[in-house]
C-alpha cells in the first residue's frame, strides 16, 4: 500500500479502472479530507457532508470504467462534490417550500373529498413505511417524531449515544424519502 502513496493521480486513476481497490483506497485517503472540507464549507453540516463525499466515492467506484484518463481525478472529485452538494440543497429548498405549503394547505382546514382521500393515502403510506422499519429504528424514529423527544433523552432512555440517534433518525427520514418521494409529488 504504501508504494501506491508514490503513484501519481493519473496512474492511481488507470489502476482503478482497471478495478484496483488499493488504488481506489489511496485516491479516498488523498483526497476525503480535502472534499469533505468542501462540501461541509457549502452545507455547513457535518453529517451531510460526510454522506456527500461517501456518495461520491461509492459514485466514483461504480463508474469507475468511465473515467477519462484526459481528466484529473481531483477536479473530477471535486466537481461531483459540488454539484451534489447542490443538488442537495436544492432538494432542501424544494423539500422546504413543500412543507410550507403543506402546513398553508393544513391551516386552511377546509379539505376537499379529494383531498382528505390524498392525505390519507399519504399518512397511512408513512405508517406503513415507519411499520417496515427494524424495530430499533421504529422506536427511535417514533421518540422523536411521535413523542417529541429530544435525541439526548431518547439517547438516556435507551443508554445509547446521542450520536448513534441522530444517525439512525437520518436514515429512517433517507427510507422515508426514498419510498415515498413519488407520493410526495402525486399529493
Amino acid at each position: 500500500m504504501d508504494s501506491y502513496s508514490k503513484l501519481s493521480d493519473n496512474e492511481l486513476t488507470s489502476l482503478l479502472k482497471k478495478g484496483d481497490q488499493l488504488a481506489y483506497t489511496q485516491l479516498y485517503k488523498r483526497y476525503w479530507p480535502l472534499l469533505y472540507l468542501h462540501a461541509r464549507k457549502m452545507l455547513r453540516d457535518d453529517d451531510e457532508a460526510m454522506d456527500v463525499v461517501q456518495d461520491i466515492y461509492t459514485i466514483l467506484w461504480e463508474k469507475k470504467i468511465e473515467i477519462s484518463p484526459d481528466v484529473s481525478v481531483k477536479s473530477y472529485l471535486y466537481m461531483a462534490v459540488r454539484n451534489h452538494t447542490l443538488n442537495r440543497i436544492n432538494r432542501s429548498k424544494l423539500k422546504h417550500k413543500y412543507l410550507e405549503s403543506l402546513v398553508d394547505f393544513i391551516n386552511k382546514g377546509a379539505l376537499s373529498t379529494e383531498e382528505e382521500v390524498c392525505y390519507r393515502d399519504f399518512a397511512e403510506r408513512i405508517e406503513r413505511e415507519v411499520a417496515a422499519f427494524s424495530p430499533k429504528m421504529k422506536r427511535i424514529f417514533e421518540m422523536s417524531r411521535n413523542e417529541g423527544l429530544s435525541n439526548k433523552a431518547i439517547a438516556d432512555e435507551l443508554d445509547i449515544t446521542d450520536h448513534a440517534v441522530k444517525k439512525t433518525i437520518n436514515r429512517a427520514l433517507k427510507v422515508l424519502r426514498s419510498q415515498i418521494s413519488s407520493l410526495l409529488f402525486s399529493f
